[in-house]
C-alpha cells in the first residue's frame, strides 16, 4: 500500500492506526533530511515535496501536488527517470530544474523506481544541488588526501629510523637513544591524529563530553604544557592563571587548549613567546592564549573553525595539520556552553578567549 495516498475505508482498525503512523513517520522524516524528497506517481506526476525541495526549486509544495514533473525540469529531461529499472536500486543520476523565473538549478539525485506487484508504481526521488555535492565531493578529496599525508609523514619517519637502527645493531648508545625519541615522538604524531578523527566522529554523534567537574586550570594546563611537543629552548610558554577554575570534562577541555597552544606553538618563530592568561568574569572562566605568530588575514578568520580548513599561504605550507584542531576547538567549547573568539593581525600574532561558563 502507497502511504502517499489516501488511505482505503474498508481497512480495519488497527491496520489503518499502523499505516497512519508510518504515514506519520514518512512525513516527519521528509521535513527533517536536508536533500529535496519528491515522489512521484506512476504517471509521473509530484505526490510527495518536502521543505527542502521547497528550497532547492523555489516551487512550494503547495504548487507542485498532482503537477506532471516534466513541468519543471529543463530540456525535458524526464525519460531519464522514467528508464530507471524496477531493481530496488537507487541509481544515480544528474538533470536541471527550471525555477519560478526560469533559472536553471542543476542537481545530483539518487533515484529508486516503486513496484506494486509488477508493475511500475512510481518514483522516489532524492537530490541535491550538483554544485554543493561537487563541493562535498571535493571536500572528501581534500581529507584523504590531507589524512593521507599526515599519516604518511610520521611513518615514513619512523621507518627509516627503525631501518637504521636494524641495519646497524652496532650503533653506539647515544645514537640508539636519539633514534629511539624519533620514533616515539612520530608515534604520539599518529596517535593524536587518529585521536583527532575519532573525536569527529563523536563530534558528529553529539557524543563529546562524559563528565562535568568544576577544577583547577592550573592542573588542566600542567597536563597539557607536559604532553606538548616543543622546545622550551626554542618557544616560550608563560601562564597567569591567577588560580581561577574551569567547568567541564577535563579531557575535553585538555583536547582545546591542546589543539590552540600546539598551533600557537607551529606558527610562532623561534624565540617567540606564547601566553596563556585567565580570569574569571560574569559567570565566566576566560582563558586568553596569545602567540607572537604569524597571524591571520581577515578574510580568513571566519573560516578557521570550519572543518579541513586550513589557511594556504607560504608561510603555512611548511607547517602540518589535518585541518581538523580548530573545528574541534569550536565543537568542544560550544558543546560546553561556551564560546570561542579570535583576534589576530598579520605579522603580529593571533589571540584565542575561550569563554566557559561557570557551573558548580
Amino acid at each position: 500500500m502507497d502511504i502517499g495516498r489516501t488511505i482505503p475505508a474498508d481497512v480495519g482498525g488497527d491496520l489503518l492506526a499502523e499505516v497512519l503512523s508510518y504515514k506519520s513517520l514518512y512525513e516527519a522524516l521528509s521535513r527533517l533530511v536536508q536533500d529535496a524528497v519528491i515522489q512521484l506517481d506512476a504517471a509521473a506526476r509530484i505526490v510527495r515535496w518536502n521543505l527542502a525541495a521547497e528550497a532547492l526549486t523555489g516551487y512550494s509544495a503547495q504548487r507542485c501536488l498532482g503537477k506532471p514533473f516534466r513541468e519543471l525540469l529543463a530540456n525535458n529531461q524526464l525519460q531519464i527517470i522514467l528508464d530507471i529499472p524496477c531493481d530496488g536500486v537507487a541509481h544515480e543520476i544528474r538533470f536541471s530544474f527550471l525555477d519560478p523565473a526560469g533559472f536553471r538549478t542543476d542537481v545530483r539525485a539518487y533515484v529508486t523506481a516503486l513496484r506494486n506487484g509488477e508493475e511500475s508504481d512510481g518514483w522516489l526521488v532524492t537530490c541535491m544541488s550538483a554544485r554543493h555535492a561537487d563541493e562535498i565531493e571535493q571536500l572528501k578529496n581534500e581529507f584523504v588526501s590531507t589524512v593521507s599525508h599526515e599519516l604518511k609523514t610520521p611513518l615514513a619517519a619512523i621507518k627509516a629510523y627503525c631501518s637504521t637502527l636494524l641495519l646497524n645493531p652496532g650503533l653506539d648508545e647515544e645514537a640508539r637513544v636519539e633514534y629511539l625519541s624519533v620514533v616515539d615522538q612520530q608515534t604520539d604524531r599518529l596517535n593524536r591524529l587518529i585521536d583527532d578523527l575519532l573525536l569527529v566522529t563523536r563530534v558528529e554523534a553529539g557524543q563529546m563530553l562524559k563528565r562535568r567537574v568544576r577544577l583547577s586550570l592550573d592542573t588542566i594546563l600542567e597536563r597539557v604544557v607536559g604532553d606538548l611537543l616543543y622546545d622550551g629552548s626554542v618557544h616560550r610558554i608563560e601562564l597567569e592563571t591567577n588560580g581561577v577554575k574551569v567547568s567541564g570534562d577535563p579531557d575535553r577541555i585538555v583536547d582545546v587548549l591542546t589543539h590552540i597552544l600546539d598551533n600557537a606553538i607551529k606558527y610562532t618563530p623561534g624565540g617567540g613567546t606564547v601566553r596563556v592568561a585567565a580570569r574569571e568574569q560574569d559567570g565566566h572562566t576566560v582563558i586568553d592564549i596569545r602567540d607572537e605568530g604569524i597571524g591571520i588575514h581577515e578574510e580568513h578568520l571566519p573560516l578557521i573553525f570550519d572543518r579541513f580548513y586550513r589557511v594556504d599561504s607560504e608561510l603555512t605550507s611548511n607547517v602540518g595539520g589535518s585541518g581538523l584542531g580548530l573545528f574541534l576547538v569550536h565543537s568542544l567549547v560550544r558543546a560546553h556552553g561556551g564560546k570561542v573568539d579570535v583576534r589576530s593581525e598579520p605579522g603580529k600574532g593571533s589571540t584565542f578567549t575561550l569563554k566557559m561558563p561557570v557551573r558548580e
